[in-house]
């Protein structure tokens, strides 16, 4: 049964269907519009949804940056998409599609499926790196996505370099 995919980045929104062993039917990107706000971004989330949804979609998936709490769904604060402070991402999707719906952090995501798909196909334990308008990390052990403690094993892009530093990220740490 297929499911609907969505990758929410700094810059764009990917939606897609996706069956089988990754085939992917049917896909649109769209821009975040991230600097007029959470309203605006999440209009683009509903829009990109919407031009791919259709009938026998049985889920949705979503990977947006973190940090994020996977197991609540819950964006708590992603330093490239203003406004996102707490939002219930997954209950909002879950409301307005009727359909179960899943968050996991975007480098987390991309870590499994290059484990299940691509270069790290075969092998139990991965880490990937994510460079985009952020720096991720995705583990993966064993198979499935390390989370730690409170869902954020691997953000390794808010590890401060030089805290004395007088450029700093938009979360507003230095360095």
């Amino acid at each position: 049964m297929p499911v609907l995919g969505v990758d929410i980045g700094g810059t764009k929104i990917a939606a897609g269907i996706v069956a089988g062993s990754a085939e992917l039917l049917d896909c649109v990107a769209v821009p975040t519009r991230a600097p007029q706000g959470r309203e605006a971004s999440l209009a683009q989330v509903h829009f990109a949804i919407r031009s791919v949804l259709r009938p026998g979609v049985h889920a949705i998936g979503i990977a947006c940056p973190g940090p994020l709490d996977p197991k609540t769904g819950i964006v708590i604060n992603p330093p490239n998409l203003p406004g996102w402070n707490n939002v219930p991402l997954a209950a909002i999707i879950q409301r307005e599609y009727g359909l179960p719906c899943r968050v996991e952090n975007d480098a987390n995501a991309a870590a499994l499926a290059e484990a299940l798909f691509g270069a790290g196909r075969g092998r139990e334990n991965v880490f990937y790196a994510a460079l985009g308008t952020g720096i991720g990390a995705g583990i993966v052990i064993g198979g499935k996505v390390y989370h730690g403690k409170n869902g954020q094993a691997a953000e390794g892009g808010h590890v401060s370099i030089d805290w004395r530093s007088a450029e700093r990220c938009n979360c507003g740490v230095p360095g």
